[in-house]
C-alpha cells in the first residue's frame, strides 16, 4: 500500500512525501511435499513477514532574490532482516540423514530462525543540499554542497559539485 502527496505551497516551496507499507508471503510447502530433498534442512516452507512501513519526505525552497536553494530528504526505514544459521558438518548430518550429503558436500547451512521473523532497529537518514546559482558571461553555474546522512555523525558524507549550462 503506497500513499504519496505532493504540494507547491508558495512560490519557491515544494514538499512531497509518502509512505509504503507491505509484507510478503512465501509458501513452498506443496513443492517440498512432492520433492522433500529440495529443503531437508530448512523447516521454513511457509513464511509470512510482518508488516513493514517506509516513510519518505522531500522538501525544497528557492530564495528568489539570491538564487539559492535549500532542500532536504528524510527517510525512515525498517532495519534489515536478521538471520541465524548453523553450518553443520557432513559427519553430524549423515547419521540422521542415513547417507552422506549429496554432491560430496562437506557441510550444509541450517536456518535457526524463520526468515523474516526478526529485524534490526529502524533507521532514519536526513540528506541536505545547499545550492547557489551563479550567472557569468551567458553561463549559469550551480554550486552545491551536499550533506548525506546528517543525523549519523559516524557516517556523514560531504560532497560538493558544480554544474553549468548555457543560458
Amino acid at each position: 500500500l503506497d500513499v504519496n502527496l505532493a504540494a507547491r505551497i508558495r512560490s519557491g516551496i515544494f514538499v512531497q512525501g509518502g509512505t509504503s507499507t507491505g509484507r510478503t508471503h512465501t509458501d513452498s510447502c506443496a513443492i517440498r511435499q512432492k520433492l522433500p530433498e529440495t529443503a531437508m534442512l530448512n523447516p521454513f516452507c511457509d513464511v509470512t513477514t510482518p508488516w513493514t512501513t517506509q516513510l519518505k519526505l522531500v522538501g525544497a525552497y528557492t530564495v528568489p532574490r539570491v538564487d539559492a536553494q535549500f532542500s532536504a530528504t528524510f527517510q525512515n526505514l525498517p532495519g534489515p532482516a536478521l538471520s541465524a544459521t548453523y553450518v553443520a558438518s557432513n559427519a553430524l548430518i549423515a547419521p540422521s540423514l542415513g547417507r552422506p550429503l549429496s554432491g560430496a558436500a562437506a557441510n550444509a547451512t541450517v536456518n535457526l530462525i524463520a526468515p523474516g521473523a526478526s529485524y534490526a532497529d529502524r533507521f532514519s537518514q536526513l540528506d541536505l543540499r545547499f545550492g547557489k546559482t551563479v550567472r557569468v558571461a551567458g553561463y549559469r553555474t550551480t554550486i552545491n554542497l551536499d550533506v548525506f546522512n546528517a543525523l549519523n555523525s559516524k557516517t556523514t558524507i560531504w560532497s560538493a559539485a558544480i554544474t553549468s549550462c548555457v543560458l
